[in-house]
Formats: C-alpha cells, structure tokens, sequence
C-alpha cells in the first residue's frame, strides 16, 4: 500500500476477512476488511483500511480499490498486495460470487 506517485513501492502483509457481496448490474462488489498481520505496521496515514474490488459476472477482477474510514484513498495497492486479494477471493468469494452471477 502506497500512496498514488510514490517513487518506491513497499509491500505490506495483511489479513483479509469477507464483508459482504453484493451484486450491482453487471457487477459483482465484493468488500474486505483488512488488518496488518502480526509484527507488520500499515501506512500511518490509513486509519481504517478496507478492500473494495469490482468483478464482473465472470468473477473477473476489473479494480481494486483501497479505502480509508469507507472512503476512497490516496493509496494503491502493490502487485503483490494485488496478488493477495486475488487469492482470497479465489479461495473465499468464488461460489458467492458464482451465484450472484446466476452462473
């Protein structure tokens, strides 16, 4: 997690838990929270950090977008921390995902 232009990248370890899915058109928005994993610390300026990713109905990946207090951020996510979210969602989210698209 880094802020938007920041010149050098650092990755952050974190947990993710499932918040809620929903389906919005053609849409699947999944909602993550996400905490720093034990011994890692998180940008100071994030306060309370979530996970919003946008899929479409083939549980694609379209965004990721990390939010702040339930507000957009000025920060990105790294490939990596990118990495990470796809992951969970794979493993965590594929089936709701799978209903919600009527699949």
């Amino acid at each position: 997690m880094n802020k938007y232009g920041a010149e050098h990248l650092q990755d952050h370890r974190f947990t993710l838990e499932l918040g809620e899915i929903e389906r919005r058109g053609l849409w699947i928005d999944v909602r993550l929270n996400l905490q720093a994993e034990p011994g890692q610390v998180l940008p100071e300026d994030l306060s309370d950090p979530s996970v919003y990713v946008i899929c479409n109905l083939e549980g694609t990946i379209v965004q990721y977008i990390l939010l702040d207090e339930g507000c957009d951020s000025e920060f990105m996510f790294t490939p990596a921390e990118k990495e990470q979210i796809a992951a969970f969602i794979r493993q965590h989210c594929g089936a709701s995902i799978k209903s919600l698209s009527g699949a």
